[in-house]
């Protein structure tokens, strides 16, 4: 069987290489093309191959696996006419999301930013990412508000998320419909936000009007990991944020690996196969002491633990360069550097009262 897999979805092309029955084609995805796919009966893609009837047109194509939880880059009507199985991972990274949202809200606690259990949090979309958000919000006693006008559990209006503290974003983007997303806070609302408001933009970068990425300086209190034409960016164009990362919230090995073992499950299912992948479970051990106790008593979260395995501005300091002058290594390549594990792989080890072994299994950790 002829298998395409983009070359940055290295797991797969390991998966599949061990197998002499699979002819493997790897290629970067401004390779992958109608004619590089034109023999192939399974290709495994990322966000940045657009997948339509212009690429699977006059294909040997009948399964296509995209290894992303984002589908604004797939055409469901053209697939739909095509009878090819389609795979995402719609929802596979929503914890490794959720992990980057409390590592920039830990920061903005110990920077005297916002205060915990009386700052308000909005929250925009309601899918996979916004529920998890706030349900851990409820259970921390974090006053938060809700808009997705497409979910009857989000009660409040898009003009409550605006009068929050921190407003995050975690909408689906499009350009039509009901109720599009495309530039959703418009230069209109970049005028209403305060000095004291923070921004966090995970969805897409075209959710935003392009006056937030000129902003001025003073005014950037913005937190932004998705950006508008990634494939073809010029950061020198905008205004450095508050924080800045590559597109790479969602990106955990442990995210990683589990869209891998759904594309490789739906691959088994529908072509009767039985291929496998060596995933053992690595613990990291880590240990804290009763300290965190008082940390979560006093904050509702344990900061400084949060911040020790993932601090956002790792990434942000790593990613600055790209503000000050334009960078032989593309955007996309970047993005690929940066590597991370989530918090399912750590365990805590120590000794913690109840509430604190709850709040730290609730945010993902393992005991």
């Amino acid at each position: 069987m002829n298998i395409l897999v983009d070359k940055d979805l290295k797991e797969l092309i390991e998966v599949f290489t061990n197998y002499e029955k699979f002819k493997v084609d790897i290629l970067t995805s401004e390779e992958i093309c109608n004619k590089a796919i034109k023999n192939c009966e399974a290709i495994f893609l990322r966000s940045t191959t657009k997948i339509d009837k212009k690429l699977i047109a006059n294909s040997s194509v009948k399964f296509i696996s995209s290894l992303t939880s984002g589908e604004d880059h797939i055409n469901f009507q053209d697939i739909e006419n095509s009878n090819i199985y389609l795979s995402t991972g719609r929802g596979g990274n929503a914890f490794a999301v959720v992990e980057y949202f409390l590592s920039v809200l830990s920061i903005l606690i110990m920077g005297n930013k916002i205060t915990p259990f009386k700052s308000k949090i909005g929250i925009i979309g309601y899918g996979n990412i916004g529920k998890k958000i706030k349900f851990i919000l409820d259970k921390i006693k974090y006053p938060n508000f809700v808009y997705d006008p497409y979910e009857i559990e989000a009660k409040n209006s898009l003009d409550d998320v605006l009068s929050c503290e921190v407003i995050s974003l975690h909408c689906s983007y499009s350009k039509e419909g009901k109720f599009p997303s495309h530039h959703l806070l418009d230069d209109a609302v970049l005028k209403k936000i305060k000095d004291d408001q923070y921004v966090i933009n995970t969805s897409r970068g075209e959710v935003l009007s392009d006056a937030f990425y000129r902003a001025k300086e003073e005014q950037n209190n913005f937190i932004f990991d998705v950006w508008p034409s990634e494939s073809s960016i010029d950061f020198t164009k905008f205004t450095k944020p508050f924080l800045a990362t590559p597109h790479i919230a969602g990106k955990t090995i442990d995210a990683e690996k589990k869209l891998t073992r759904k594309a490789l499950g739906d691959f088994n299912s529908f072509f009767n196969e039985s291929i496998e992948i060596n995933d053992p479970q690595n613990d990291i051990n880590f240990f804290v002491d009763n300290s965190i106790d008082k940390e979560i008593k006093t904050f509702g979260i344990p900061l400084s633990l949060i911040l020790k395995i993932y601090d956002v501005n790792r990434d942000h300091m790593s990613f600055e360069r790209f503000f000050e002058t334009s960078q032989k290594v593309s955007f996309q390549q970047f993005r690929t550097t940066l590597k991370r594990f989530g918090f399912s792989s750590h365990k805590i080890l120590g000794d913690l009262n109840d509430e604190s072994k709850s709040i730290l299994e609730l945010f993902g950790f393992r005991l």
